[in-house]
């Protein structure tokens, strides 16, 4: 059966594939106290890149990247990036797999083995995805309002709460210029904006064709609102300097945050909210690769590949690291680098330009 998704579950998949786990950071801790502007300014280029996105397929509007890389780049190099954007799709997987699992490990259940923690993830992960990307398209519309009402909720109790927020802690505003707010944030184009790139998997799949570009440019004018929000509360709360430097910053901005006279610790709520959020990533993430993966050697049905792929996440998420700050610093500077840049940014743009310049000489 033909997979349909809506276009307002193509928007949820879009908010949540990027916002899964960069609600658990400072996404730009090097622009220290404006980093809230970088969030906000980067939104014009990530725009600018889902325009680009769906400008390829326009091009191929029955294929996903996966399937009109090789007819843009001939089949040696088009399926040469295919393969590198199913492994790119499958080490996502796993690098959010490890976030959520050192965050369960870390602050909830440290005495339990995090092997086993990724495992029982990982199962959950390996369910969902059998039951295929219409299902976890349905589970987003159900979880991205439930993460937008959380996100309320934050505001609300801080806002409640004597000496939580502390705006001064957001001056002196601009203190280097702007030139070092775009200079320091460029990596946002990558993380969280260029995480996108998955949900061109989707494209095809969307029933109402002619939303697709709409729904993908007020996605991310969303999620660039509720991570500028986000980083305004880390630095307001926290203070730039512990906001930057703490594994995770969501979490002891929440244990600032009091709730009448009785209940003063939200913690566990706060984990499985960021479980959540998490989990769906992991899916969708996984799910991409299947996809790709399906795509290139012609099977018919995904779910086969649902026990090969969760098996390969799981091994993945235990090998890329040897700790948790090791994985912190391997993807904030050299996957966001080396990886994301290339895979999210130039490709893209590459074959737009060069699909440009053969219709150009076609004459069409």
């Amino acid at each position: 059966m033909k997979m349909r998704i809506s276009a307002s579950q193509l928007f949820c998949t879009i908010v949540l594939a990027p916002y899964g786990s960069a609600m658990l950071f400072l996404v730009t801790p090097n622009a220290k106290q404006d980093a809230w502007i970088a969030v906000f300014i980067y939104m014009l280029p990530a725009i600018i890149l889902q325009i680009v996105y769906t400008a390829l397929w326009n091009k191929h509007p029955g294929d996903t990247i996966v399937t009109y890389m090789p007819k843009v780049f001939g089949k040696v190099i088009g399926i040469t990036l295919s393969i590198l954007y199913i492994v790119f799709f499958a080490y996502e997987a796993a690098r959010v797999l490890r976030d959520i699992a050192s965050l369960i490990t870390i602050t909830a259940m440290p005495k339990m083995s995090f092997n086993l923690t990724t495992l029982l993830l990982t199962l959950m992960v390996g369910y969902s995805v059998r039951l295929g990307m219409e299902d976890l398209c349905r589970a987003s519309e159900f979880i991205l309002p439930i993460l937008t009402l959380f996100f309320v909720l934050q505001w609300i109790f801080l806002f409640t709460t004597p000496g939580a927020l502390k705006f001064y802690n957001l001056k002196p505003v601009l203190e280097n210029g702007i030139m070092f707010v775009l200079k320091e944030g460029w990596k946002l184009i990558t993380f969280p904006y260029g995480e996108a790139v998955l949900l061109t998997m989707l494209y095809p799949s969307v029933v109402e064709k002619s939303k697709v570009r709409k729904t993908a440019v007020l996605a991310i004018i969303f999620l660039g609102m509720l991570l500028t929000l986000k980083s305004i509360m880390f630095i307001s709360v926290l203070g730039v300097n512990f906001a930057s430097a703490s594994l995770f910053p969501l979490l002891h901005t929440m244990r600032m945050m009091h709730i009448g006279e009785s209940f003063s610790r939200v913690d566990i709520f706060l984990i499985l909210i960021m479980v959540l959020g998490g989990f769906i990533k992991i899916s969708l993430f996984t799910y991409g690769a299947m996809l790709g993966t399906a795509q290139l050697t012609k099977l018919k049905d995904t779910k086969h590949l649902a026990i090969p792929f969760s098996i390969l996440i799981f091994i993945t998420s235990l090998l890329i690291a040897k700790n948790y700050p090791q994985h912190i610093y391997i993807g904030q500077v050299l996957t966001l680098t080396y990886v994301h840049l290339p895979l999210a940014v130039f490709i893209p743009i590459i074959a737009l330009l060069v699909q440009w310049i053969r219709s150009f000489i076609k004459g069409n």
